[in-house]
């Protein structure tokens, strides 16, 4: 029996029941679970970087992006991570590789790939330009309602403090100018009253927030 089935015939004994897990609701439970149970957990997150090894040249090996346009997955939400997995498997958010890549994990590889890179942290990297204290403004009123005031996210809303400045300045542009592959986003409403020029002093100052 291999890591990944000892962990799964592990989480099924506590569960108390043979959990077919199908639903996004369920998987969610099922990780919850294996979040509270160290040895489930280790055996998922060493499941998860055997799986995780298409990310890495992206993301990062420790889920640092390589790429100041790609975003960091170390330290983000796992519930949330795995949810954004989901969307790209059934079409709610596109991208070209991010669409193709969910759609051949497994939804247990996609749970230990969360678990994965929801444990490492997020290493400080050199930002472009310097932080804002305008962004700090229009954060601490408006942003961190979702995201927090440290900027940390929930299972539901993204940890965006320290993502690359580039990354988030492109994606709020997205918001903005109501890029038709982020329609469903509640970003869209949240900039609509806002310019580019205060997307970009807000982008600058969640980029240096630890």
């Amino acid at each position: 029996m291999n890591r990944l089935s000892s962990t799964l015939a592990g989480l099924l004994l506590l569960l108390g029941s043979q959990v077919q897990a199908e639903s996004v609701e369920s998987m969610l439970q099922e990780m919850a679970i294996i979040e509270k149970n160290t040895p489930l957990l280790q055996a998922a997150i060493e499941d998860g970087v055997e799986r995780a090894q298409l990310c890495f040249r992206c993301h990062g090996d420790d889920g640092n992006s390589k790429r100041d346009y790609i975003p960091n997955l170390a330290s983000q939400n796992a519930a949330y991570l795995f949810t954004q997995f989901e969307h790209f498997a059934d079409g709610v958010r596109k991208d070209y590789v991010m669409s193709k890549l969910a759609t051949t994990l497994s939804k247990k590889d996609r749970i230990n790939i969360a678990l994965y890179f929801a444990h490492k942290p997020v290493v400080s990297r050199e930002q472009p330009v310097p932080t804002s204290a305008k962004g700090e403004q229009i954060y601490k009123t408006t942003c961190f309602v979702c995201h927090g005031n440290a900027g940390h996210g929930s299972s539901l809303y993204p940890r965006i403090a320290g993502q690359p400045y580039e990354y988030l300045t492109k994606t709020l542009m997205r918001f903005l100018h109501n890029d038709p592959e982020r329609k469903n986003s509640p970003m869209i409403g949240v900039v609509q009253n806002m310019d580019e020029q205060q997307l970009r002093d807000v982008a600058a100052y969640i980029a240096h927030m630890p």
